[in-house]
């Protein structure tokens, strides 16, 4: 086993360990973050800065900001408002867990 690949492992373990409700708190803080990273990246596509971003979506800079940080819970219609404001929509799909199968799906656009 390689040094690179030991410490990967090693959290691998330690989340392991965790209790459901730790691990469900986990599993949000990691998605919180994919999201964070891809409002982010929409963003630094389409050229604005966050407060150009946020004044089109008629949100405070420091919101835009959060929402690039995952630094707290999102709200539909802010999370809606901002993308539409970058040229987005929002899709949202629910998946069940057993089979993968979609048992629904909703596209919500900036109005």
């Amino acid at each position: 086993m390689s040094k690179t690949s030991r410490p990967s492992h090693e959290i691998d373990d330690h989340i392991a360990t965790f209790s459901d409700e730790e691990r469900q708190e986990y599993t949000a803080a990691e998605t919180a973050l994919d999201l964070a990273s891809i409002l982010y990246r929409v963003r630094q596509e389409r050229g604005p800065t966050q407060r150009e971003a946020a004044k089109r979506a008629a949100l405070q800079q420091q919101a835009s900001g959060r929402l690039e940080k995952a630094a707290s819970n999102v709200q539909l219609g802010t999370l809606q408002r901002y993308l539409g404001a970058l040229g987005y929509r929002l899709e949202i799909s629910i998946i069940d867990n057993r089979s993968g199968n979609v048992a629904g799906k909703t596209s919500l656009s900036h109005i």
